[in-house]
């Protein structure tokens, strides 16, 4: 008799353990962009990321100029306002930004060519901490900003 008590009891709780809970609370600023800047924005955050894992690569195989490269031309300040030909003179996602989050970008870009500056020297405790500038730099808008 207690068997089927307890297989009843368990039928019952069955829905209220398959309702999916509540996601955590995003605290991140929500920043609104027009739909074109906020896709060049994210594809750009794509290419970040592909150029992360490659400087890792080359830093793993001891290739420390070539991460540097790799920095420069992906992330670097000569990649500051690819773009305008994209926009058509509406400015690209930086112009949308709010103060902090745009500082946070001139940051990465900046890191980014001191990261490219340093591996020149090809010392690997010296390049890697250039290397944590840049990746907290990172951290710290993802941390901060939204834009979904």
């Amino acid at each position: 008799m207690r068997l089927p008590f307890v297989f009843l009891l368990t039928l019952c709780a069955l829905p209220a353990m398959a309702q999916t809970p509540e996601p955590p609370p995003d605290y991140r600023q929500w920043v609104d962009m027009p739909e074109l800047q906020r896709e060049l924005l994210r594809e750009e955050m794509q290419e970040h990321l592909i150029a992360y894992q490659r400087i890792l690569d080359y830093l793993a195989r001891g290739e420390i100029s070539e991460a540097g490269e790799m920095a420069e031309q992906t992330m670097g300040v000569s990649t500051m306002g690819k773009h305008r030909s994209a926009t058509r003179g509406l400015g690209g996602p930086g112009r949308y930004m709010p103060d902090g989050m745009r500082q946070m970008a001139f940051a990465m870009h900046e890191s980014a060519t001191e990261f490219a500056e340093v591996a020149q020297e090809e010392d690997m405790p010296k390049a890697l901490r250039a290397l944590h500038e840049l990746t907290s730099t990172c951290v710290g808008c993802h941390m901060s900003f939204r834009t979904r």
